[in-house]
């Protein structure tokens, strides 16, 4: 089933529950932060704005799959359990909305396989009542179907494929977990391993963690930033997994500490940006190099946004998708403005 974006009405940015709201208060200029104490890159990148959403959402998952991006549940038309599933051509710079999520939710975590995206837990309600289902999209069909659900019910997962695995890092099911699994598609099981800890008694604990960035450079993962609990004890904390030996590192922190970021490996760095703690939502754009264990800054988001989840943002070609988010601390308004991040 496939429905135009031209048939949608909805403004760019939405309220929650104040159904007057369709544009991004004047007062989140007081909230805004768009720097950082890390050097000025040479080659900054640049932001450039791209078709919007059709409905304007935010606490979703992103997933780049063969050169489109799906846009999956989330706050969405004035409701935290949206089944909105919205997909963009980026040959043809058109969105439209393919077969509804087959569970209400938001906080979904979601990567794609070949020609297949596999989701994983999420919440019932705004930030809550967690829920143990995943399900497999077929790109060529249009269906959905479940898979093998979560052992332990969680949303806000960190989703990421490692080696034709998909591995499930942190989350939330009534507080932060340190959790990590391990999702094979060719048994449809889960293997769990040690939650995610320093290898020495005297490191910082890498959990619990939920709403974090993930990367993956030279068969390892990075797990970088998040919060326990909320945004008040946010982190930035760069811990780095290696499955040769089943253990977790460290390496340099993320100089912004802050939340629902979105994370990404392109052109030799990890990039970070995005993100919100109490009192304000980030523009703050940062890039580090595994090389050389050093951090840059790079140009800060136009519209500074957090709240995409799963593989957090969408690659095609030299181009990081940003599609929706939300505009302002917390979640009282979503957003359908999609914009992308590019080194030239």
């Amino acid at each position: 089933m496939t429905q135009s974006a031209a048939t949608t009405t909805d403004p760019l940015f939405a309220g929650l529950n104040d159904r007057s709201i369709t544009a991004i208060p004047a007062t989140v200029e007081k909230q805004r932060y768009m720097t950082s104490v890390a050097p000025q890159a040479a080659n900054a990148g640049k932001w450039v704005e791209q078709p919007r959403l059709p409905i304007p959402t935010g606490e979703h998952a992103v997933i780049e799959c063969q050169g489109k991006i799906h846009v999956v549940a989330g706050y969405a038309r004035h409701r935290v359990d949206g089944n909105f599933h919205q997909v963009f051509d980026s040959k043809t710079a058109t969105w439209s909305l393919k077969a509804p999520f087959p569970l209400p939710c938001n906080h979904v975590a979601g990567v794609s396989i070949g020609s297949k995206i596999y989701t994983f837990g999420g919440f019932i309600e705004q930030n809550r009542c967690p829920h143990s289902k995943c399900f497999v999209y077929d790109t060529m069909t249009d269906q959905w179907a479940p898979i093998a659900g979560l052992a332990r019910p969680r949303g806000a997962i960190s989703a990421i494929v490692l080696d034709g695995k998909i591995h499930l890092l942190g989350g939330r099911d009534v507080r932060s977990v340190e959790w990590h699994e391990i999702y094979d598609l060719a048994t449809d099981k889960y293997t769990i391993l040690g939650g995610m800890r320093g290898s020495t008694g005297t490191q910082p604990f890498v959990g619990q963690r939920d709403h974090m960035g993930v990367a993956v450079v030279d068969g390892k993962i990075h797990a970088i930033a998040g919060r326990m609990d909320s945004y008040d004890f946010n982190t930035s904390l760069n811990a780095v997994y290696d499955p040769k030996t089943d253990s977790w590192s460290f390496r340099a922190p993320l100089p912004t500490a802050r939340s629902g970021v979105s994370c990404v490996y392109i052109n030799g760095k990890i990039v970070v940006f995005g993100g919100e703690a109490t009192g304000r939502v980030f523009g703050t754009n940062e890039g580090y190099d595994p090389k050389t264990d050093t951090w840059q800054a790079f140009a800060p988001m136009m519209i500074p946004r957090h709240g995409l989840h799963g593989a957090t943002v969408a690659v095609i070609g030299n181009m990081v998708h940003v599609p929706g988010g939300g505009p302002v601390p917390g979640g009282s308004i979503q957003g359908a403005y999609h914009d992308a991040f590019t080194f030239g």
